[in-house]
């Protein structure tokens, strides 16, 4: 091949469409992909306006931007154009061209690029780069929350770190951290919760239905509320609910209890939000395990394992803060002390396991019979000791004479028909006196009034003062 006709073979097929323009946009040559991405023979381009083949929007850059820039700077680099192509379709192109003045006449040589891949790879670099942002909110969320459960001991410091970790992963306008106790009974531990005034936190059904099945509720728009929870919805719509998501907390495999996010606008609740909304209660669930556990070790180092009443421990407790108050309050403060007459009749007859049980009940009526306020606690073998705030001696004799007929009631189980009866010694302290008590002073005196009882007679009660 001649220089010539090689020269040729490069201007038709560049992988570049190469075209030559007058400075009025009049196209004198073109090559052969040039004519491809328009659509046009290279015979119908020649002659043919340059605008005439853009789209309008690149029509109108082509007058205002890329000839003015063109005509003062002489070369331009990679402007973005699209080509309206003879099908119909569009072709977008990065454009770089050179203005020549070097002959009779100006001329524009131009060189067009097709921008297809360079777009894609822009949207795809933005989209990894959305994902990867999204990933490190989604991180930070996730590390932020793991702050603020770590140090957590108490169910309002948890819920407080996993509501304020949702806050950050939605847009909802409240969210609720609610816990399942052991017993059944559930807990608001933060935020906010929809229809506080007219139902109750177990009737919330959306938070129940999810905490019983252990799976996600979503509720995308108030359509799908109305549908699912027709009793709820017109209450949940006049606090501008209007899309929600309860998430479960599991715990060792129980529903420990449940993340609720409550929406003012329809909410497309996406894969995404749900994942980051499941790892966020995936990472409580520990948390919670952890201080429920606490929370049984407390519980059983000051109670009573056989009658679940409170311990020594816990009574020297109480009667610590109640004396601390006493003279400030001016509130007399009473103990009574009470062994069970007849109950080791009970274990020789019946057995260990019927006088445990004649505990339990003992146990039982104790709790019944007591005020509001007062505090049995189990002090050891058969004996009980109750403290009591606030009371004078004639209320303290009433309550031990309550106590003894309590006591004296028939007993059910193993020891059925049978019956124990209790002698009781009170101690009242009345602040005020030139003399102050301990917890410990007022159970020895206590103690020593029940001994009188049973010297006595039993079945009665005896009272000395502090």
């Amino acid at each position: 091949m001649t220089p010539d006709s090689i020269s040729l073979a490069l201007f038709q097929q560049a992988p570049a469409g190469l075209f030559a323009m007058s400075t009025e946009g009049v196209i004198r040559s073109a090559n052969d992909t040039f004519s491809d991405w328009t659509g046009y023979p290279r015979e119908d381009l020649v002659g043919r306006y340059f605008l005439s083949l853009l789209s309008r929007g690149s029509a109108l850059v082509f007058e205002t931007r890329f000839m003015p820039l063109l005509q003062t700077q002489h070369t331009l680099s990679e402007m973005m154009l699209t080509l309206a192509t003879r099908t119909g379709g569009t072709r977008n192109v990065l454009v770089s061209s050179v203005l020549d003045e070097s002959g009779a006449a100006p001329v524009v040589y131009a060189a067009v690029f097709d921008a297809g891949n360079r777009l894609r790879y822009e949207r795809d670099l933005l989209d990894a780069r959305r994902t990867a942002e999204t990933a490190m909110a989604r991180v930070r969320i996730l590390q932020e929350a793991a702050a603020g459960l770590a140090p957590a001991s108490t169910l309002a410091a948890f819920g407080s770190a996993l509501r304020v970790a949702a806050e950050m992963a939605t847009d909802a306008a409240s969210v609720s951290v609610i816990v399942a106790e052991p017993d059944g009974s559930l807990e608001l531990v933060s935020g906010d919760r929809p229809l506080s005034p007219t139902h109750e936190l177990a009737g919330l059904l959306p938070v129940l239905e999810c905490l019983r099945t252990g799976e996600p509720v979503l509720c995308c728009n108030p359509a799908e509320i109305a549908a699912r929870y027709p009793d709820l919805a017109a209450g949940l719509d006049a606090e501008g609910v209007e899309a929600l998501v309860v998430i479960p907390v599991i715990e060792d495999a129980t529903v420990g209890g449940a993340i609720a996010c409550w929406f003012q606008r329809p909410r497309e609740l996406d894969e995404d939000l749900l994942d980051l909304l499941a790892a966020l209660a995936t990472q409580g669930a520990p948390v919670l395990q952890r201080i429920h556990l606490q929370r049984r070790i407390e519980h059983q180092s000051l109670h009573d394992s056989l009658t679940g009443l409170p311990n020594r421990r816990s009574l020297q407790r109480r009667l610590r803060l109640v004396l601390g108050d006493a003279e400030r309050l001016g509130h007399a403060v009473g103990v009574l002390f009470l062994d069970l007459d007849g109950f080791k009749a009970i274990n020789d007859d019946f057995g260990h396991e019927a006088g445990d049980q004649v505990l339990q009940q003992v146990a039982g009526r104790l709790l019944r019979t007591l005020r509001v306020g007062d505090l049995a606690s189990r002090f050891g073998g058969d004996e009980f000791v109750i403290a009591c705030d606030g009371i004078d001696e004639e209320t303290v004799l009433d309550v031990a004479r309550r106590i003894r007929a309590a006591v004296n009631e028939p007993l059910d189980g193993l020891a059925r028909g049978s019956t124990v009866s209790a002698s009781i010694g009170i101690s009242l302290f009345t602040p005020g006196g030139s003399t102050q008590t301990t917890p410990d002073a007022l159970i020895h005196l206590a103690d020593e009034a029940m001994l009188a009882s049973k010297r006595a007679g039993k079945g009665r009660d005896t009272l000395v003062t502090a």
